[in-house]
């Protein structure tokens, strides 16, 4: 059986090519949430094609894809409805060559959705249209298709675990820049002066290194969550300092950590850090004397 690919990677060689699946077993692998995936290696029947595919099907992504249809299929309807309830009403959209704009400019907001639909207009001698109608295409079910999607590369990659383990490298320095220009704000840079903008990059990478290792001795215990959730996880442990005056006119300040949670816990235990980083600390200050400028 032959399937139909389509390089959607660069657009300027926009192509279909037939492929069938070479007589290999499908790895089966992981995301970090720990839901399946599938890959197996495919052939391209393309005597002038000499990249290697790899064929990944996604549980997860494909319900994603499966809601996110389903929102536009119902967003496109009821735009469908609209112009139908605009030929039916007194001062509606009659006009025949308005209602195909009308039409038109549904189709160009929702493209991924409309060929799924099979709509027809009734028109009078006039040129005004009498009524539409629009039926979901029988066969055509988009969700077949969804979670489903292509690797492609011009290394000869010996087999499916080098090249997802190859994606996720690549994954992983996307992930970087993400951290740095979002997380650690690296960008935009508002100093004026070189010195201050060098100061600026530098302090980010030394900001990433933590963070890096901080993900690491994680990773290699098995935890995979994210940067920006680590960070809201560990934002639920606050340090609470109270201040107030005795009758000496003494400041006493007591400092002490809030006990953390459960998630806050199960991050401290992995990378064998006290669940509480300090103890409760009191200090008094005394108010110091006020002295004159000596005169000269």
């Amino acid at each position: 059986m032959n399937y139909y690919l389509v390089d959607n990677k660069r657009l300027s060689i926009l192509r279909f090519f037939a492929f069938s699946f070479v007589d290999l077993p499908e790895y089966l692998s992981k995301d970090k949430r720990e839901r399946p995936i599938e890959l197996r290696r495919v052939k391209v029947d393309d005597k002038n094609n000499t990249d290697n595919f790899i064929w990944v099907k996604s549980k997860a992504k494909a319900l994603k894809e499966n809601s996110m249809n389903g929102l536009l299929s119902q967003c496109f309807e009821e735009g469908l409805q609209a112009i139908q309830d605009g030929i039916s009403k007194k001062g509606g959209t009659k006009k025949l060559d308005k209602v195909h704009e009308r039409i038109g400019r549904l189709k160009q907001k929702y493209p991924s959705v409309h060929k799924y639909y099979d709509i027809k207009l009734k028109d009078d001698s006039k040129g005004k249209a009498t009524g539409m109608h629009f039926v979901h295409k029988t066969g055509n079910d988009p969700d077949k298709k969804a979670g489903i999607y292509f690797f492609r590369t011009t290394l000869d990659v010996e087999n499916e675990k080098t090249f997802w383990d190859i994606y996720n490298i690549i994954r992983e320095i996307e992930y970087t820049f993400r951290v740095l220009k979002t997380d650690l704000d690296l960008r935009p840079i508002y100093h004026k002066s070189d010195d201050a903008s060098m100061a600026h990059l530098n302090l980010g990478l030394m900001a990433y290194w933590l963070v890096s290792t901080i993900r690491y001795q994680l990773k290699q215990q098995g935890y995979r969550k994210s940067w920006k959730e680590i960070v809201r996880i560990m934002n639920t442990q606050k340090c609470v300092t109270t201040s107030m005056k005795n009758i000496n006119d003494q400041e006493i300040s007591i400092r002490q950590c809030t006990e953390p949670t459960v998630k806050a816990k199960e991050v401290y235990e992995l990378m064998g850090y006290k669940t509480i980083p300090f103890y409760r600390k009191k200090s008094v200050v005394v108010p110091g004397g006020i002295s004159k400028n000596n005169s000269p």
